[in-house]
């Protein structure tokens, strides 16, 4: 039932993005539509631009914005390097493409201008990285269980943990501690009811300091959840959902 719910989620969650994707690629046809393509030229070259947006999405992930004097050298030389692979793309598909649809010498079709203008280019590329980013946090929002891992900052260092190995978050003051299967503890800034959101409905909140997975338990023993060989508690505010929830486990 779990892996059922899942593969809904992550259908939808796909299906969602690729509708972002799709739109956004319309929009960014109208605008090369304004500077004198056909609509089919504007959307091939918006389409031949998809891939090198994907990349930068996926480097800019990888990039410590912590370390700042670091991350900002690190983020302009992305931005160069993506700048020069959307420039021979955007040549590319002028020669190869458009030159022999129009069947007119290279020297003929000119590139045009709002496309050789790095601030542009790199404004529009940025602009739908934004836009994936902020329209998928949405998603993740409605349809946390969708992930199949889940990615947080840990003593300033990126951890990416799949969700069955994450047995529990703990409140600590104004830390929260993630503990993972193999006794591993993960320190983090987030709030717990940030934490609550990102899990979703396979983890269950039994406290104000403790958010466990609920295909973990093992029972409950008195007003304690039983997750291994740890006995966590259960608060009164919890204690009526952390009953429906065991007893729907048990039918």
């Amino acid at each position: 039932m779990e892996e059922k719910n899942y593969l809904c989620s992550a259908m939808k969650r796909n299906i969602l993005l690729l509708t972002y994707w799709t739109m956004a690629l319309l929009m960014f046809a109208v605008i090369l539509c304004s500077a004198g393509y056909s609509l089919s030229d504007a959307l091939f070259l918006g389409t031949s631009l998809l891939p090198v947006a994907v990349l930068y999405r996926y480097l800019l992930a990888h990039i410590r914005f912590s370390i700042c004097r670091q991350s900002l050298w690190e983020l302009g030389c992305l931005s160069l390097f993506i700048l020069t692979l959307a420039f021979l793309i955007i040549h590319l598909a002028h020669t190869a493409v458009l030159t022999l649809r129009h069947q007119i010498l290279i020297t003929e079709l000119g590139v045009s201008p709002m496309l050789l203008n790095p601030v542009f280019l790199l404004a529009m590329l940025l602009l739908l990285i934004a836009g994936d980013y902020f329209f998928g946090r949405i998603i993740e929002r409605h349809l946390p269980e969708s992930q199949e891992t889940i990615t947080f900052v840990s003593d300033r260092q990126p951890v990416t943990l799949p969700r069955k190995e994450i047995l529990y978050v703990e409140s600590c003051d104004t830390e929260t501690w993630v503990h993972a299967t193999d006794d591993r503890r993960y320190r983090n800034k987030r709030p717990i009811s940030a934490w609550a959101d990102l899990l979703g409905r396979d983890f269950l909140r039994i406290h104000r300091s403790y958010i466990v997975r609920i295909s973990a338990c093992q029972g409950r023993e008195s007003e304690n959840i039983v997750l291994n060989d740890l006995r966590l508690p259960i608060s009164r505010k919890y204690k009526t959902e952390v009953q429906k929830v065991l007893d729907h486990l048990n039918t």
